[in-house]
């Protein structure tokens, strides 16, 4: 048998993972039978009964917990939001979660020179996964969905904010002639939330604001100001009263199942265009607001002035205007007509990001050529990598 070079626990991308590395990935189980079985296997009838034990695993169980039920109250509150079920799933998910953190705690064990594998790592039991990495100094690589169409991020240290990318105007004048490569081309394509309907009229000036899923990491780890997306709809009235001479244009995201639409006062400088196209939005607007949105990357790639309000990978210094509160967002509006972005810095930070720090292709599609740069940057000797030890070692 091989040994074990990695250890996964969840759903996302297990399939195309296991087709490459075989016996090379040691996946603890995550549907709740298949769990159980295992345990009763490595532990007998004792094993079951210690899943009513607080000791029972040394991983942190409540973050990830409340991470789950937060997500479900969001999504669905008229169940979630419910005292009585949300303490039913808080008994339901710690036995749950605690037998994920057993199995999960064996096989760090028992591989010790195993790299941790972990597909974003908000979720149980990603989560409980990426827990007992950092909780044992165990190396580990995050992964996602790439910036741009056929990309992936392989990460380190985490994803989007939470990477390694760096975020210092510096590393990319100085990595200048080490940064070659296109600029990419192509941008996602989404969905409209609204099937069967016309595009919106929109005014011949707006600013466009991309709505997030209130529900996701982004939001709920890396917007330190904006709560969620009525909060920041509260904003953008505020901002609409304040400049008369500005308009706004905002699309709700399409994947998240509610609209705020009907929950809030209308303006009649502020729009809605659910069922426009996203990139149409970008390129006929005067700038884009964002809280740490991909489009916020696809605005810089269609050179539009972004102003960001949260915690983004692209949140650099002139680069971006940076609005980390409301004082400083209605600053950055006021500058937005004099103000550009350095263009030398958008074309390194660009190039950079899709030739250099994105892997190439889907994690759906990953074949042996993918699973080798996938495994260069976990053991950190692809270009990535080495351009961040040589500025940091350059900058001491």
């Amino acid at each position: 048998m091989d040994k074990v070079e990695f250890i996964y626990s969840q759903r996302n991308v297990l399939k195309p993972l296991q087709r490459v590395l075989g016996e090379r990935m040691d996946c603890a189980p995550f549907k709740l039978m298949a769990g159980l079985k295992e345990l009763l296997r490595r532990k007998g009838p004792a094993g079951l009964i210690k899943l009513f034990s607080a000791t029972a695993t040394d991983i942190p169980l409540r973050d990830s917990i409340e991470h789950n039920l937060l997500r479900r109250q969001i999504r669905f509150p008229a169940v979630f939001g419910n005292p009585i079920a949300a303490m039913t799933y808080r008994a339901l998910m710690t036995l749950r979660a605690r037998l994920s953190a057993i199995l999960i705690e064996a096989r760090l064990e028992e591989h010790p020179d195993a790299t941790v594998l972990v597909f974003n790592g908000f979720m149980i039991p990603a989560s409980l996964l990426a827990a007992g990495a950092r909780q044992r100094g165990r190396s580990m690589l995050v992964m996602e969905n790439g910036f741009f169409p056929n990309t992936s991020q392989c990460d380190r240290k985490g994803i989007n904010f939470g990477s390694t990318l760096p975020r210092e105007a510096a590393f990319y004048l100085w990595a200048a002639d080490r940064i070659g490569g296109e600029l990419p081309q192509s941008l996602t394509r989404r969905d409209t939330k609204q099937k069967g309907e016309e595009a919106t009229a929109l005014p011949g000036r707006y600013i466009f604001v991309p709505f997030q899923v209130p529900s996701d990491m982004q939001i709920l780890e890396h917007s330190p100001w904006i709560r969620d997306m009525r909060h920041f709809y509260e904003v953008l009235f505020e901002l609409a009263e304040r400049y008369p001479e500005r308009e706004f244009v905002i699309k709700e995201h399409p994947s998240f199942p509610l609209t705020i639409r009907d929950k809030v006062k209308a303006h009649p400088r502020i729009h809605f265009a659910n069922h426009n196209e996203t990139r149409k939005l970008i390129e006929n607007a005067e700038a884009v607001v964002t809280i740490n949105s991909t489009v916020g990357m696809e605005s810089l790639v269609l050179a539009k002035k972004v102003i960001v309000l949260g915690e983004a990978p692209y949140g650099i210094a002139d680069l971006v205007l940076l609005a980390p509160s409301m004082p400083q967002l209605g600053r950055a509006l006021e500058a937005l007509d004099d103000w550009n972005p350095d263009e030398r810095l958008r074309g390194l930070f660009l190039r950079y990001v899709y030739n250099v720090f994105l892997i190439p292709g889907k994690l759906e599609e990953i074949d042996p050529d993918m699973m080798e740069k996938v495994r260069m940057r976990a053991y950190g000797t692809d270009l990535h990598s080495r351009l961040i030890e040589e500025f940091a070692a350059s900058s001491r």
